[in-house]
């Protein structure tokens, strides 16, 4: 009867430790599974075009914030990639990098309710690297619709934007180029 005892106290400890060990890296793996690259897509267009639908000042010592419109990009972008836009900038030739449009939407103008129209589409993906399809469809009267192709990459643990393509460059729906 001891030996008996002894067996079911080992297996309820196991029991225990198990059900601790899940309830502590189930929700690391859950995380780290929702970042896809699409999601990592839709939610930094959401968020750059509402931020670039505030009102915001710009103050002497944060001059590189209204390029990005007051957005912490870096946690987006690649470093080469946000390297890239403020040496444009800087050096006065935004314009064409970004076809004389804002680099990441490859328009002049764009609206915070277009976000409601966007939808994202893994079109490939290697090991490291992702290419997404972001859709972009206008309110009725705001033109027609439009496409762009983000490539990302896995940086450290997370998806980041290294390049942006205009969909007059790309073959879409596959986003590969001409």
């Amino acid at each position: 009867m001891k030996n008996q005892a002894i067996k079911f106290t080992d297996i309820h400890n196991g029991l225990k430790i198990l059900s601790i060990c899940a309830f502590v890296f189930f929700p690391l793996w859950a995380h780290a599974q929702s970042t896809k690259p699409e999601r990592k897509v839709l939610d930094f267009y959401k968020k750059y075009m509402t931020a670039c639908a505030q009102p915001f000042l710009e103050q002497p010592n944060l001059e590189l914030d209204g390029l990005f419109c007051n957005m912490d990009i870096k946690s987006y972008v690649t470093q080469e990639l946000y390297k890239k836009i403020v040496h444009a900038y800087k050096a006065g030739v935004y314009g064409y990098l970004a076809g004389d449009s804002d680099y990441f939407t490859h328009t002049q103008d764009f609206s915070v309710q277009w976000t409601s129209g966007m939808k994202a589409t893994e079109i490939e993906q290697s090991r490291n690297n992702s290419v997404v399809r972001l859709f972009m469809r206008f309110p009725k009267g705001a033109g027609a619709s439009r496409a762009v192709c983000v490539r990302l990459q896995y940086d450290g643990n997370d998806w980041k934007i290294y390049q942006v393509d205009p969909s007059l460059e790309t073959y879409l729906p596959e986003c590969k180029g001409k």
